[in-house]
């Protein structure tokens, strides 16, 4: 037995139901129903809830009408055949698999009461939605906010991106030249490190000999003084002769030229020591600039990395707003659509609960007139198709005739051919007389 996900509703709570939509059916219409009855209802029914008028249900397709060899046959067919397609559609959203014309053409009371519960509760399934419809329409909105500033702040991150973008590409000749620049300074500092480190060493060995020459000097001085006082008192006290005092004096003279010629040593490399020890300084003076300049290209190449730092922050910020903004997209069109759909079913029940009882009847009048037209039309249809088969009949009988006919002729065929078959063995056996008779009869079935 078959189960509905619908409860079936009394004919008193069907014909409150229909009233309310603006169909005046009363409870005894549910005893002996009619063609005329429930086609309108079901028309109506078709108009509110799946959001196709009347006038749609009655316009004819013109784009099949024109593939038909014989349009003005079809004026009533092809809008008779939508609107059973729509009511077939919406039987089946509303719970009913097995809808069929006699529904509609020779409608039973107990099916028609079962059709129009589950189009009801149908119905009330649908007005219950519109609470989430309307909350939809709150997020709806919400949606487009957001979807707005996203919008905007997407707008803004491309103008920034933009900025740095144009702002790099200006840049970009300067911090390649900072970058060769630094990388020359690199290779130059690294050499100046390695010249210092070397000299380092030499400017101590020579710091030490300038000391110790100059130790030796003051010594030296020290030796002359005494050496002078020495010969002033020698020359007080003692009276020598001549000969030796002048050769103690050239000694003394050539003692002294030579401690003089050591102090002027001593002087010299002393001289020689602090010119070195100048150069060293320069050095370490230019070592100096070298890192400062050295400084000075790695904080243009740390604002560089910031900047590329920035970029890639952006544009992963764009990334993210973009698949937010083509997210939001997405949502905004299906809640635009499903607010299309709301809003069109909507505004036809609002059509047709705005109906008054008179125009009601005046419908009705017209579908009677209608339905009086298409049962003289559906008897003429029936005389035609009673004519088509009795034509029909008369063809398969004719067709089973000639049918007979052929299965007779391939029976003598085949009896003939198996005759053949057993002269031509015969023949092939004994190959007397009787193959020459094969021959010949083969000749005649030839011909």
């Amino acid at each position: 037995m078959s189960q509905f996900s619908f409860p079936l509703l009394s004919e008193r709570e069907i014909c409150h139901s229909l009233g309310e939509l603006g169909m005046n059916v009363g409870p005894d219409h549910f005893s002996k129903p009619s063609y005329e009855l429930v086609q309108p209802v079901y028309e109506n029914l078709v108009s509110v809830l799946v959001g196709v008028s009347r006038e749609e249900l009655q316009q004819p397709v013109f784009a099949a009408i024109g593939n038909l060899e014989f349009p003005e046959l079809h004026d009533e067919s092809i809008p008779a055949l939508a609107f059973i397609t729509h009511l077939g559609k919406l039987l089946a959203a509303s719970g009913i698999k097995d809808f069929s014309l006699r529904d509609l053409h020779k409608p039973d009371g107990q099916r028609l009461r079962r059709n129009l519960s589950a189009i009801i509760n149908f119905a009330k399934f649908r007005e219950e939605k519109l609470i989430a419809y309307a909350e939809l329409q709150d997020h709806f909105q919400s949606l487009v906010m957001a979807r707005d500033e996203a919008e905007g702040a997407n707008a803004d991150l491309h103008a920034a991106l933009d900025e740095l973008r144009r702002t790099a590409a200006h840049e970009q000749p300067d911090v390649e030249r900072l970058t060769a620049t630094a990388e020359a300074v690199y290779s130059e500092n690294a050499a100046l490190n390695r010249q210092q480190a070397a000299l380092s060493s030499e400017v101590k060995a020579l710091k030490q000999d300038a000391n110790a020459l100059t130790d030796e000097a003051a010594g030296l001085r020290l030796r002359l003084a005494s050496a002078r006082g020495e010969e002033e008192l020698l020359r007080g006290q003692v009276v020598q002769s001549p000969q030796k005092a002048a050769a103690a004096l050239e000694a003394l003279a050539a003692a002294l030229e030579r401690e003089r010629d050591a102090v002027s040593e001593a002087e010299r490399r002393q001289r020689d020591t602090a010119a070195r020890t100048d150069a060293v300084h320069r050095v370490e003076k230019e070592v100096s600039k070298a890192l400062a300049l050295m400084e000075g290209a790695e904080l243009e190449i740390g604002r560089k990395k910031e900047v590329s730092r920035e970029v890639k922050r952006l544009r992963a910020e764009l990334a993210a707003g973009e698949h937010e903004a083509a997210q939001l997209s997405a949502t905004l069109d299906l809640l635009k659509r499903q607010t299309a759909v709301v809003e069109e079913r909507c505004a036809v029940r609002k059509e047709a609960a705005e109906g008054n009882i008179e125009e009601q009847l005046r419908d009705k009048e017209a579908y009677e007139a209608e339905n009086a037209a298409n049962a003289a039309k559906l008897a003429e249809n029936e005389a035609t198709i009673r004519t088509l088969r009795e034509r029909l009949r008369e063809v398969r009988q004719a067709h089973e005739a000639q049918r007979a006919q052929v299965l007779t002729q391939y029976a003598g065929l085949l009896e003939e051919v198996r005759t053949y078959h057993g002269e031509l063995t015969s023949a092939m056996e004994g190959r007397g007389p009787g193959r020459r008779e094969v021959t010949e009869h083969t000749a005649l079935l030839i011909r």
